[in-house]
């Protein structure tokens, strides 16, 4: 658990370990064989813009989808990061890497993570696109280790990649176990369009994250906090819960998305989670809960709350994993239907290290839906997404 927490810090701030000048390559390829599931268990509303959010599957119907995939585990990437010791304990870092689609001809390489710092004893100060607060602290969690194409992890995910442009990232040093994450961020607002300011208001899509974590001996905690305000078409990738939606092909996609996209007319969005783990040796557990509060003065309120327990258990070679938790997605009343809907979901997995680095897995993962009411159209009923692969992820 300390060493996921490390290792996931380590990219957000971009703290390097080496005294040499150094620049090293790296990567990830994950493929693996897929089936995904979409069952319409009660539902009888045939509106096609109510099952078109729901799958596409009439009543008592299923849709079934096989093929490869990439990224169950790890989303695939190329990267480059380097440092330079420029003297007193000073270095200068960088680190850039991109995502990719190996197994497409079309292979749109998108940005993951791109930043450029200094570091030292005062700590860690990187510029560009980097993990949040609140993502290093979830991540850390979560020992299936945020599996970016499986349903079944229920915590709010705060945004898809955990990932914020153009922001400015504060890493302290470690005070006799405690440690903490300081984020700013100006956007963008939308792809390639820089946040503004209209009248002297807040920013559009300006964030700001905070994250404090103590991780000594077997006990891993940490408390994470981000707020974005007037956040445009910034928070397209926020989710509350999540329900079976409609995939044309297997891919990342197939995470559920959110039942209500966050984002439409509000003035914030605050997130916040908490969560601890501990290492027993043979088996690792955590506990964590987050809240989402998205305000807006055009339309009532939305929440959503959460908690997940993750497990893990090294086995020889093999290591067994699960996650099990469950949230709830609200409306505050004010317009014709309040919303109200509800989530539990698992994942369970196995890894073999064939090497140190090459993994062979196999996981399944499943959310189940309830809906009491959603605004605005009538929509009640159980959904349920289940998803399994079978794969290996290897890493250079």
């Amino acid at each position: 658990m300390k060493k996921t927490l490390v290792a996931l810090a380590a990219l957000a701030v971009v703290s390097a370990a080496s005294a040499q000048s150094t620049v090293t390559m790296y990567g990830v390829v994950d493929m693996g064989i897929a089936q995904l599931k979409d069952s319409n268990n009660t539902n009888s509303n045939t509106a096609a813009g109510i099952l078109g959010n729901l799958g596409g599957v009439a009543a008592g119907n299923d849709a079934i989808k096989n093929g490869i995939q990439q990224g169950t585990l790890s989303n695939s990437r190329i990267g480059f990061k380097g440092t330079e010791d420029l003297g007193n304990g000073l270095k200068a870092n960088f680190v850039y890497e991109v995502q990719v689609n190996p197994d497409e001809k079309a292979n749109q390489m998108e940005t993951r993570v791109g930043t450029v710092g200094l570091s030292g004893n005062f700590g860690a100060v990187t510029l560009g696109r980097q993990y949040t607060p609140y993502f290093v602290v979830q991540g850390a969690m979560d020992f299936a280790g945020n599996m970016n194409s499986m349903p079944g992890y229920v915590v709010n995910n705060h945004i898809s990649d955990g990932g914020r442009a153009n922001s400015l990232n504060y890493s302290s040093p470690s005070f006799g176990g405690f440690s903490a994450i300081a984020q700013i961020g100006s956007g963008p607002v939308g792809a390639g369009t820089e946040s503004t300011v209209t009248n002297g208001g807040q920013a559009d899509g300006k964030n700001y994250g905070l994250a404090g974590i103590y991780a000594a001996g077997p006990l891993v905690a940490g408390l994470a906090y981000e707020e974005v305000t007037h956040s445009g078409s910034a928070l397209s990738a926020y989710g509350s819960i999540t329900t079976p939606t409609a995939n044309t092909t297997l891919g990342q996609a197939n995470k559920s998305a959110a039942i209500v996209t966050f984002g439409n007319n509000s003035d914030a969005v605050k997130t916040w989670a908490a969560g601890a783990s501990y290492d027993f040796t043979v088996v690792k557990a955590s506990l964590a809960y987050s809240s989402l509060t998205d305000t807006a003065a055009t339309r009532p309120d939305l929440t959503s709350k959460g908690w997940n327990i993750s497990l893990s258990a090294p086995i020889g070679a093999v290591t067994v994993y699960g996650n099990l938790g469950r949230a709830n997605y609200k409306q505050d009343a004010g317009v014709a239907t309040a919303s109200d809907a509800s989530i539990k979901g698992f994942q369970l997995g196995a890894n073999y290290a064939l090497s140190k680095r090459t993994t062979a897995y196999a996981v399944v993962g499943r959310d189940t839906l309830t809906v009491d009411s959603l605004s605005g159209t009538g929509l009640t009923g159980d959904f349920t997404r289940t998803a399994t692969t079978v794969g290996v992820r290897h890493t250079f």
